[in-house]
């Protein structure tokens, strides 16, 4: 099964956590891993990674925090993935040095090639500005259904 990790699945609530702080304060690892149930050591790793590749920026000491390092729709999905999980491989050939017992008779490998190549054009075509976009659009739809009618 094709999924996102739950490395990535996490930093990408965190970078919208620390996106909601737009105004220029700090995003606290531990509001953040309180605010969707994560284990903070776990979040401190998944923090260091997206610090690491330049998603957001780490200010350290007793008022230290985060901040996002780009704009939002500087940001792509694709950017946080190969962050978080390193370059995306939807099979073990397509990681790099291969070791498959099959490679010289592979008869898939160019289309698992071109679908790997379109998921990734596909998340880096996202930016979080974009998911920002469709959250409030949800939560907008969500209110119009629980407001009462007259």
């Amino acid at each position: 099964m094709l999924r996102l990790s739950r490395e990535t699945d996490y930093s990408l609530l965190a970078m919208m956590y620390i996106a909601d702080r737009s105004d220029g304060r700090l995003a606290y690892r531990k509001e953040i891993a309180a605010h969707y149930s994560i284990p903070r050591e776990f979040l401190a790793k998944v923090l260091q990674k997206l610090t690491r590749h330049g998603l957001i920026k780490s200010f350290r000491g007793m008022q230290g925090g985060y901040l996002l390092a780009r704009a939002l729709d500087q940001i792509s999905l694709a950017d946080v993935v190969d962050a978080v999980d390193g370059p995306m491989a939807i099979v073990e050939c397509r990681k790099g040095a291969c070791l498959c017992p099959q490679e010289a008779n592979c008869c898939v490998k160019e289309t698992l090639a071109d679908v790997q190549c379109r998921i990734h054009d596909l998340l880096a075509g996202i930016s979080l500005a974009d998911v920002r976009r469709r959250a409030s659009a949800g939560r907008a739809r969500l209110h119009q259904v629980e407001a009462p009618h007259p």
